[in-house]
């Protein structure tokens, strides 16, 4: 007769208690493994928006350093001019010429310069008392839209916009001349 002890059952058991802690010990890795492939993509993710951003910016920048010819100012409201090479902007002219180094190598970008209402508008100066001769000036209000898609997949996007102020000679003020 054969006679088993209370060790000798107990053999099985130790081993199906040890398989469910190994199990649990490898969804708890692959757990940890998806949330630093996902903190990864995110941090990717960021740093591609902030280029973009960073592309804009500097398209923002070189639209400003073309001075005011680069305005429309004799157009009325709402006249636009944008960037050669802007196909998804409808523009009255694409006149706007950017410095090659602000040209991004790879990507779509689209600048748009408008002109917003009020035609005239007074410059935001201190009060009339404290201030000097700025009451006698106008400025023409515009917009610089800019829009930039990088090439590739999961690159970055922005758009973003500026307004600009630019006073206006005296011929301008009256209704006549030209800039």
């Amino acid at each position: 007769m054969t006679w088993y002890g209370a060790a000798a059952g107990q053999r099985g058991l130790v081993l199906v208690v040890s398989l469910l802690v190994l199990l649990v010990l490898g969804l708890i890795a692959t757990t940890v493994a998806r949330t630093n492939l996902l903190q990864l993509h995110m941090a990717g993710n960021g740093e591609a928006r902030i280029a973009a951003l960073q592309q804009s910016l500097a398209a923002v920048d070189a639209v400003l350093a073309g001075g005011v010819s680069v305005l429309p100012i004799s157009g009325g409201l709402g006249y636009r001019t944008c960037l050669p090479g802007s196909p998804n902007v409808a523009c009255n002219e694409r006149t706007v010429v950017l410095a090659p180094a602000a040209l991004p190598a790879t990507g779509q970008l689209d600048v748009a310069v408008t002109r917003v209402a009020p035609l005239l508008g007074n410059m935001p100066v201190m009060s009339e008392e404290g201030a000097s001769s700025a009451v006698h000036f106008r400025v023409a209000k515009f917009e610089i839209a800019v829009a930039y898609l990088a090439a590739g997949q999961d690159a970055g996007r922005a758009a973003l916009v500026q307004g600009v102020l630019v006073r206006l000679p005296y011929s301008h003020q009256s209704g006549g001349g030209t800039p």
